[in-house]
């Protein structure tokens, strides 16, 4: 194609400038669709496996047969369980938790909750191996009562309120807060310290938006003396999992015992299958814009009759005229493919901070180079197979006849 089919091709698009935009915004949409949810999951799948890699080392021992992740806090096992569990090789450290659902007062403020009741000593070593870090102050003093460890969310005030936007508190070591146990009744706790930022998904709630406290606190706030709600095992070496895991099945035959992995595959199965989902409706939208390009096209050809059969008498051959139609559909469609991918980092962005408010830390959107390609590969072959149908069609009018024409 030369530059003189190129200047014709751009011509005729521009003069045409508010049917050529509306064109371009199927495919805008579309791509941008595409683009924003393929980041948005690519987000999500990096930080996944970047938490699989930190916690494929650890075992989850939960109460009942048939128990998941999804119902903690419905049921509870015998904490002398932990000191068997112990005993097992290859057992490198445990963390005990009773998990209650409730509202945390901080300065007149009153927020929904999970209250994490651990062992200090033990959870400190625990968290030590698969974070997240501690930020400020001291983890929970072994032996103290009304001591209570934030995440980070809580602490720094990233909850978002009633009313709208967030609370923006920031709650220091050596300050007070009050938790409801079961009967409604508020305990006062001091604030040893809080964690770094986490976003990884936690058992029952996300460790940023948790309170940790004592387990004999917690037992007794909540009338779950001797309970805990799961154990949390760390082995020593990622290759005796399954090992352990087989162990404390036989340990614990009325248990149900999973590895952090497999909650987490259980996690992307179901992201994969509504990504898979929302792509096919992005695809439809694909198609639409595809549509759209057909009959610009079209209705610029059966406009253009008299212009294109001037062109043939003037000696254009059928190439040219195939050539300049292909080329405006191709600009179309490339220039809408660039104009949406854009858009759609931009909107993954937005999506994701206004996701946020309501559920820190979620992960950042991520854009790699395939996604570009795709989206421009996906957008070209559609302006090419849009075209096709038009330029043949434009190619093979016959001069005397589309001379003629009346329009």
């Amino acid at each position: 194609m030369d530059r003189e089919i190129l200047k014709i091709a751009f011509r005729n698009l521009h003069r045409r400038k508010i049917r050529t935009f509306f064109t371009m915004l199927g495919i805008i949409i579309a791509i941008a669709s595409i683009t924003a949810l393929v980041a948005i999951a690519e987000g999500f799948q990096l930080s996944i496996s970047e938490t699989l890699q930190s916690t494929s080392n650890v075992v989850i021992v939960l109460p009942g047969m048939g128990a998941s992740i999804w119902t903690i806090g419905t049921d509870t096992l015998n904490q002398s369980v932990v000191d068997e569990i112990g005993k097992l090789g290859h057992v490198e450290a445990l963390n005990p938790v009773l998990v209650k659902f409730t509202v945390m007062e901080y300065r007149g403020w009153e927020v929904p909750i999970t209250v994490m009741g651990i062992v200090p000593r033990d959870a400190q070593r625990f968290y030590a191996l698969t974070g997240p870090p501690v930020q400020r102050g001291q983890f929970i003093p072994q032996g103290s009562r009304f001591k209570a460890f934030l995440g980070y969310s809580l602490a720094n005030g990233r909850i978002q309120k009633e009313s709208g936007g967030t609370l923006n508190w920031q709650i220091l070591p050596g300050q007070a807060i009050k938790l409801y146990d079961a009967s409604g009744r508020p305990w006062e706790f001091k604030v040893s310290g809080s964690f770094q930022e986490s976003g990884q998904s936690f058992i029952g709630g996300f460790i940023d938006t948790s309170v940790f406290i004592p387990l004999g606190t917690a037992q007794q706030m909540y009338n779950e003396g001797g309970k805990v709600s799961f154990v949390e095992v760390w082995v020593d070496d990622v290759a005796f999992v399954n090992q352990v895991k087989d162990e404390i099945e036989k340990l614990l035959p009325t248990a149900t015992v999973i590895t952090e992995r497999q909650g987490i595959d259980v996690v992307l199965r179901i992201e994969t299958m509504l990504n898979n989902l929302l792509l096919g409706i992005g695809s439809i939208s694909l198609i639409v814009g595809a549509l759209g390009v057909v009959n610009t096209l079209l209705t610029s050809v059966m406009e253009r009759t008299r212009e294109i059969g001037t062109y043939r008498a003037l000696g254009a051959k059928k190439r040219f005229i195939l050539e300049m139609i292909l080329l405006e559909g191709m600009m179309l469609t490339l220039i809408g493919g660039a104009i949406g991918f854009t858009s759609g980092v931009v909107l993954a962005d937005v999506v994701v901070e206004v996701l946020r408010a309501k559920t820190p830390g979620l992960p950042n959107p991520v854009v790699d180079l395939r996604v570009a390609a795709v989206a421009f590969g996906v957008t070209l072959i559609i302006g090419i197979l849009a075209s096709v149908y038009p330029a043949k069609k434009a190619a093979e009018l016959r001069p005397a006849e589309a001379i003629r024409h009346v329009e």
